[in-house]
C-alpha cells in the first residue's frame, strides 16, 4: 500500500471545501468567520491535516468541542485563546454549542508591514505553546477588536484589505500581551522546569514526523542524555515515554473518532509498517487497535 500522507490545505477556502463549509473569503490571503456560522454545512470532525495559513481562535462557549494540536489533545475550558500554525498537524471534534471565532491569515497578507513575522510576535512559532486561557478582561479586549475586524470583512469597500490588515496587526499585538504575561510566569521556574516545558511543546508540535530524543535534544541544544535524566527527575518519566504517550493518545483519538482503518492509521502517525503500529499499541494498551476500536 502507498504511504498515505497527512493532506495539507494551503488556503481557507480549501479547507472549507475539505469540510464543506459553504463559506468563501473574497480576499487573498485572510479569513474571518464565526464558528455559529459552520451549521449545518460544515463536517463535526477533521482527522488530522496540516494547513499553510496562521490560525488564530477565540471562544466564547467551547461546548464539547475538541482540538488536537499535533494530536495532543488540548482541554478547552474558562477563556481559551489558541493558534495554529504551518507545518502544525490539526485534527478536531467540533459541538454545534461552540461559539466564536477564527481568523486565518497566510504571512503574505501582512509581510509588507511585518516581514519579521515570527520574530515579531514569537507565539506563532512552532516551537512555542499554542494555548492561552485569558483573562475576562484579555478575553473582552480582544472579542472587541476582532468584533469589529468581522464586521469590516462583511462590508466591501476600497480600503477594506488595508484597514484589514491594520487590524489584524492589532489583534496580534494584543495576543502578544497575553504571551508575554504567561512568559513572565516562565520567568520564574526553574532551568530544568524550562526546558521540560519547551521539550513538552515540541513534543505536543512534532511528535508525528519526530519520534527521536535526539531530534528534541538537537533542537533544545541539549544532549539527549541531558534531556532525559532532567524530563524523568521532574516527571519520573523518560524522554522516550512523554514522546510515546503523545503518539499514543492520538492513536486512541484517530481509532475512536476516525473511519481510517488500521493500515491507514499507522501511515498517517508515520509508522512504517502497520504491524509496527499495532505492536507499538499493544504495548503500551495491552490490546490491539481493532479491539480497542470495538469497545468504542
Amino acid at each position: 500500500m502507498a504511504k498515505k500522507e497527512i493532506p495539507i490545505f494551503e488556503t481557507s477556502n480549501d479547507l472549507h471545501e475539505a469540510t464543506g463549509y459553504d463559506h468563501r473569503s473574497h480576499i487573498p490571503g485572510f479569513d474571518i468567520f464565526t464558528l455559529e456560522s459552520l451549521d449545518p454545512s460544515c463536517t463535526k470532525s477533521m482527522s488530522p491535516y496540516r494547513q499553510g495559513f496562521y490560525q488564530i481562535g477565540i471562544l466564547n462557549n467551547t461546548g464539547n468541542s475538541q482540538i488536537n494540536l499535533n494530536t495532543n489533545k488540548v482541554k478547552l475550558e474558562q477563556l481559551p485563546l489558541w493558534f495554529v500554525v504551518p507545518g502544525q498537524v490539526f485534527s478536531w471534534v467540533r459541538d454545534e454549542k461552540t461559539a466564536g471565532h477564527h481568523i486565518q491569515f497566510r504571512k503574505e497578507f501582512i509581510s509588507k508591514t511585518t516581514p519579521n513575522l515570527t520574530e515579531d510576535f514569537p507565539f506563532l512559532k512552532l516551537s512555542e505553546n499554542s494555548v492561552f486561557l485569558m483573562t475576562p478582561e484579555e478575553q473582552l479586549s480582544l472579542q472587541l477588536d476582532i468584533q469589529r475586524m468581522h464586521s469590516v470583512f462583511q462590508n466591501p469597500h476600497p480600503y477594506q484589505e488595508k484597514m484589514l490588515e491594520g487590524m489584524l496587526i492589532s489583534v496580534l499585538y494584543n495576543c502578544k500581551s497575553i504571551y508575554e504575561r504567561y512568559k513572565t510566569t516562565e520567568s520564574h521556574l526553574s532551568r530544568g522546569q524550562v526546558l521540560l516545558q519547551r521539550f513538552q511543546q515540541l513534543v505536543n508540535k512534532l511528535y508525528i514526523d519526530s519520534k527521536s530524543v535526539r531530534d528534541y535534544a538537537e533542537q533544545l541544544n541539549v544532549t539527549p542524555n541531558y534531556l532525559t535524566t532532567i524530563v524523568k527527575q521532574i516527571t519520573g518519566k523518560t524522554a522516550k515515554d512523554v514522546i510515546q504517550e503523545r503518539v499514543f493518545l492520538e492513536s486512541k483519538n484517530m481509532l475512536a473518532f476516525s473511519s481510517l482503518d488500521i493500515a491507514e492509521i499507522a501511515y498517517q502517525l508515520n509508522f512504517q509498517e502497520a504491524t509496527h503500529f499495532t505492536r507499538f499499541f499493544k504495548k503500551i494498551s495491552g490490546t490491539t487497535p481493532n479491539k480497542f476500536r470495538q469497545t468504542r
